[in-house]
């Protein structure tokens, strides 16, 4: 049973179910929202449908009354529509601008109110007999007009009267674009209109946040796998930023909760204007550039365009320039973003056609994404409302998932390969050491000989008796060398035999100039080795400690040890002529001797291990090896 639990739990059986009870809820939520019994209490009015306009200013008469009656003469231009780029450059050169809305005669509730965005004018709104209802600023003075970069929220009371009616008198400042709007086209009780502008706000900030947190989180991993080079990642992670930010900055419940809207307008006309350029660097890392270097000159061009226009935009209250140019390129800028989404769509029907599977999920998406553009655009000119349907944004989501789905494959094919190339690296860093040890083996072999030849010829003057013994060491030593030596693992016991063997050849070799103790504390039964390893240590002291000393009497000790049955330690120290200062303090030139050797081969073997030279007080070399026996090693025959 605990078994079966174990497996289930492994498996992401419970993450799926969450992921999906969170999905349905939401879904089912969003569904509610938008098919639930309407409020009574809450109606639509859209001002551009129900607005005309009237370019200049009526003077009021002796009494400081304007006769709205008279005013029905007036010649009203109608504000639906698209509006051509004389009228509206017609519009913002003057200071004053009237407009005329019906009346809220149908509604008899005596607590109604809309929640009107103002940016950049001064407003005095009044009902058909001369009253006025609401007023925001001052008319005498331009100079004392809003920052056209800063939105105004203001709550609006409507009167109950028989208005069929109500006039708008605007002033803003000659050839500045300014912005009135009545937010999300509700009118109702306060309260009942706050809840319900958050509630028709709530899926895009959530959805909109999710993209922005998809950009930190994209963005995090690129900075932390730096040296990876996830160039794609920051693709995305910039594309996901710019959408989120352009999302959240241009949402007017999030404009109304805000102090400091100014930051939000400025970083809205940033991201709005460079949002396509990561997004066409990712889709030509993916799929390449693309037939005549389409996304090539699509890139150079966004960013020169976007950059021009960004400057433009920030320069609008200093320069009229700005203003005639920002107005006569709207409709350039209309198909120059069409021309953004074009330029994908091609180059992923191309890699589609290539064979490039992955592409047509990005087709599918650019296409919505192009229709509903279309789609909103065409809502736009039709009732000149400039503010997104939001149509677009679901287009914009398909797209940004089959674009996260193709980016999660090609990381994860990147990371198999990397992962191959990794094991690829570290079987032939393997080899390469074996090689070096089979090496020092071979050079090792004749040396070895030589010197227990010269103990032995040395052993027929003075000792001859222990010819016999120093032979059969020998023997044995030159036995484990062609039999064991070939083998990635051998037991503990059977490295310390050979050094056993080793050691009384030396000491036979050094008579009775030298003490050796050589002892070793634990269970060793579990424990293995490559062979060889301890071996060049000892060999150390005879080669570089004791060569050249003025000691008479050497004294080594080697210690092997186990500390709580998981460590290894390997100790040797004597009293030889000892390191020099220069060569300890130089490690890189300290461990280009067999030592370094060792270290390597520590390093290929295991995972935790410690190997330190260091001098032996008070005269001679201490060396020291610490191992973590992780696990057992299985010892082929």
């Amino acid at each position: 049973m605990g078994v079966a639990i174990s497996r289930f739990l492994e498996k992401p059986y419970l993450s799926i179910c969450l992921l999906f009870l969170i999905t349905s809820v939401s879904i089912t939520s969003y569904v509610y929202s938008i098919l639930k019994p309407k409020d009574n209490s809450i109606s639509e009015y859209y001002l551009s449908e129900n607005a005309d306009y009237f370019v200049g200013d009526i003077p009021a008469d002796d009494s400081g009354k304007i006769d709205f009656q008279r005013m029905h003469k007036v010649y009203w231009l109608s504000t639906s529509g698209w509006i051509n780029d004389e009228e509206f450059k017609r519009i913002t050169d003057s200071e004053y601008i009237w407009l005329r809305s019906k009346a809220f005669s149908e509604l008899e509730n005596e607590e109604l109110h809309f929640l009107l965005e103002h940016a950049g004018l001064n407003i005095e709104i009044f009902n058909e007999f001369g009253d006025s209802i609401f007023k925001y600023g001052e008319f005498s003075d331009p100079k004392y007009l809003p920052n056209i970069f800063q939105s105004k929220f203001s709550w609006v009371k409507i009167p109950k009267d028989k208005s069929e009616y109500y006039y708008l008198r605007l002033f803003h400042k000659k050839g500045i674009l300014f912005s009135i709007t009545i937010i999300e086209n509700l009118i109702g009780k306060q309260t009942a209109l706050y809840r319900e502008i958050a509630l028709k706000n709530l899926t895009t900030i959530f959805f909109h946040s999710f993209f922005m947190m998809i950009g930190i989180i994209c963005a995090l991993v690129y900075f932390i796998e730096y040296k990876k080079q996830y160039n794609i990642l920051l693709d995305f992670s910039s594309f996901s930023l710019c959408f989120g930010i352009l999302g959240l900055t241009s949402n007017e419940f999030i404009r109304y909760l805000f102090t400091n809207t100014q930051t939000l307008y400025v970083l809205s006309i940033i991201s709005s204007n460079f949002v396509f350029i990561p997004m066409l660097s990712g889709v030509r890392r993916l799929f390449g550039s693309g037939s005549f270097r389409i996304l090539d000159f699509l890139i150079y061009i966004d960013v020169f365009i976007c950059s021009i226009t960004t400057l433009l935009v920030f320069s609008l209250p200093f320069s009229d320039i700005s203003h005639s140019f920002l107005i006569s390129t709207r409709s350039f800028f209309i198909i120059f973003n069409l021309l953004n989404i074009l330029g994908p769509i091609f180059i992923t029907y191309e890699a589609w056609k290539r064979g490039n599977k992955e592409a047509f999920g990005h087709f599918i998406g650019f296409s919505i994404t192009l229709l509903l553009v279309i789609l909103e655009i065409f809502l736009a000119i039709k009732y000149n409302d400039t503010s997104p349907s939001g149509i677009v944004f679901w287009g914009v989501l398909f797209g940004v998932i089959s674009q996260g789905f193709a980016l999660e494959r090609t990381l994860f094919a990147d990371r198999q390969k990397a992962l191959l190339y990794k094991e690829d690296l570290l079987k032939a860093e393997k080899t390469l050491k074996e090689s070096q040890l089979k090496t020092l083996q071979t050079k090792m072999n004749p040396h070895y000989l030589f010197n227990s030849l010269n103990t032995i010829h040395a052993l027929h003057k003075i000792k001859p008796e222990l010819i016999g013994d120093a032979i059969m060491s020998l023997a044995n030593n030159y036995r484990f060398i062609s039999d064991r030596t070939d083998r990635d693992w051998i037991p503990f016991e059977e490295e310390w035999n050979f050094l056993e063997d080793y050691l009384h050849l030396q000491k036979l070799r050094f008579y009775d100039t030298i003490q050796i103790d050589f002892k070793k504390s634990g269970d060793f039964s579990s424990v293995v080795l490559p062979p060889l390893l301890l071996q060049p240590i000892i060999e150390n002291s005879f080669k570089h400690g004791f060569r050249g000393s003025s000691e008479v009497q050497f004294q080594l000790f080697i210690h092997a040890k186990m500390i709580k049955d998981s460590v290894f330690s390997f100790v040797v120290y004597d009293n030889g002529t000892g390191i020099p200062d220069e060569l300890l303090s130089d490690k890189q030139k300290l461990m280009s001797r067999s030592l370094g050797n060792i270290k390597e081969r520590l390093k290929n073997l295991y995972s935790e291990f410690h190997f330190e030279i260091t001098r032996n007080y008070p005269e001679g070399t201490r060396s020291e090896i610490e191992i973590i026996l992780t696990s057992k090693v299985q010892i082929t025959s």
